[in-house]
């Protein structure tokens, strides 16, 4: 396809993406919930997607955060099954099994034009989506070129708004990041978890022991939109955060977004780290579940 650059392979080997895919089959596996797969061509190569729950349920869709994987997502929202069928595209880049190939380009504002092929594959014309971490921002680059496809959404420790402190987000995450990287060892998982979140996980330390030994992690940060760039975008949002989240604190995320959306956005504060606990994702679940009946 046209915009595909060949780019660099984003494991360590053959085998370490097959490790990950082991990790992938498994971890879907435990969740016990019934999925189609698809795997389709894009502008920006091939892209494995998963339709997950009652395909007669309405539609949603969501995104894994950055470095992230579907399994380890949808473990986070399956409440939302009880209501809707969710579409899970695996990022192109990043861990999965879409082209492991960093072909999207966020500071071009790409990820859009990826998520819009996605959901033309599905025939979406409007849906409403459930986004974290780096996937807001990703969600963001869609909901600023199709403004008008987006019923509305949740946007759970959202980038793409307002970040924390640079200089405690290098100390307790990019540092501990790359001592894993370079030399693993039980100490320095711990150091990455500690600020995470997912502590006393074991599925989530699986995951972090594997994507940071066998995957070449995206360092660079989500960009972050203005309010002239969303001044067409006026859907509803939720938006929950929490202050202990070392890269996107609610004080800074919810007073920027009061400034960049023109849509009605509700705001809610959770106790948790940038990774919320099961108990956490459970009440996350249900007020998404309020809010998109009332949205």
């Amino acid at each position: 396809m046209s915009n595909v650059k060949n780019k660099k392979f984003v494991y360590k080997s053959e085998d370490s993406m097959k490790k990950m895919h082991e990790f992938y089959d498994k971890t879907l596996a435990s969740l016990g919930v019934p999925y189609l797969e698809d795997f389709f061509d894009t502008s920006f190569g091939k892209t494995h997607c998963l339709l997950v729950g009652d395909p007669k349920k309405p539609r949603i869709c969501t995104i894994h955060g950055g470095n992230g994987i579907t399994p380890l997502n949808l473990k986070l929202f399956l409440p939302l099954l009880q209501e809707y069928c969710i579409i899970a595209p695996d990022v192109i880049g990043m861990p999965g099994k879409s082209d492991p190939y960093r072909n999207i380009s966020s500071k071009k504002d790409e990820y859009g034009l990826w998520i819009k092929e996605v959901l033309d594959h599905y025939e979406e014309e409007r849906t409403s989506f459930v986004v974290s971490s780096y996937s807001s921002a990703m969600f963001l680059s869609f909901a600023r070129r199709y403004p008008e496809k987006v019923q509305s959404a949740l946007l759970l420790v959202p980038s793409g708004i307002a970040h924390g402190p640079i200089l405690p987000m290098m100390g307790k995450m990019v540092v501990p990041f790359m001592k894993y990287y370079f030399n693993p060892s039980v100490k320095t998982l711990d150091a990455v978890i500690e600020t995470m979140g997912g502590k006393g996980d074991p599925v989530w330390r699986e995951f972090l022991d594997i994507m940071m030994s066998s995957y070449k992690m995206e360092m660079r940060p989500p960009r972050e939109y203005k309010k002239r760039e969303m001044i067409s975008f006026k859907a509803p949002l939720l938006i929950i955060a929490s202050e202990k989240d070392i890269f996107f604190p609610a004080g800074r995320v919810f007073s920027k977004a009061r400034e960049i959306f023109s849509g009605p956005i509700t705001t809610t504060e959770i106790d948790s780290k940038h990774l919320p606990s099961d108990e956490t994702m459970a009440d996350v679940c249900k007020r998404t579940r309020e809010f998109f009946k009332n949205a």
